[in-house]
């Protein structure tokens, strides 16, 4: 009989064991099956897990908040010819903003921008390079932390794969029993801002 028992208190203990390593390994899960599907632009897996309004969305406010930030450290009182740029750029901005997220934050967007064929990708292969040899290609070094912030979320601060001083922060979301990308923040510009 005790036998049985301490079977049965070790079976559990291993189940327990499992269920609780199956869903801490699960976002990284996400993220690597997120990627793959970027990689070969499957349009259904990538609209399975991505919530395409909210990563709009959560980009889109960060991004204005970095143009702001940015805005405050201008000069003073700049020449004629800076007040103008100055002026188009916050008139202009938030367009181009709206305009770009909509070109990119969509399956075709992503498969595109962030695909094995991206422009930048194709620059690096004109170069007589192959993008996937860089340092830059292995995205768990460009990981700069990954945590649960509560039991329904988690979170990785991420460097750009082509620009290091742009820093992207994703959020998934345990929606149901799937992850899904359900925000992401840009924390940085990078140098082309």
């Amino acid at each position: 009989m005790l036998k049985i028992v301490k079977q049965a208190i070790t079976s559990t203990l291993l189940m327990v064991a499992l269920a609780v390593c199956g869903y801490t390994l699960s976002p990284f899960a996400t993220a690597v099956v997120l990627s793959g599907a970027i990689k070969n632009n499957n349009v259904a897996l990538m609209d399975a897990i991505v919530d395409w309004q909210g990563v709009k969305e959560s980009l889109r406010v960060s991004i204005l908040r970095r143009l702001d930030e940015k805005a405050l450290a201008r000069p003073d009182k700049p020449g004629m010819m800076e007040r103008v740029k100055y002026t188009l750029t916050d008139t202009i901005g938030p367009y181009m903003v709206d305009y770009t997220l909509d070109q990119r934050v969509s399956p075709a967007g992503f498969a595109l921008y962030m695909g094995p064929h991206s422009p930048q990708a194709e620059k690096v292969r004109a170069a007589g390079f192959d993008p996937d040899s860089l340092p830059s290609a292995n995205t768990f070094k460009r990981i700069r932390h990954a945590n649960f912030t509560d039991f329904t979320h988690f979170q990785i601060e991420i460097v750009d794969r082509w620009d290091p001083d742009k820093v992207f922060l994703a959020e998934l979301e345990l929606r149901g029993v799937i992850w899904q990308l359900a925000r992401v923040d840009m924390l940085a510009m990078g140098a082309g801002a």
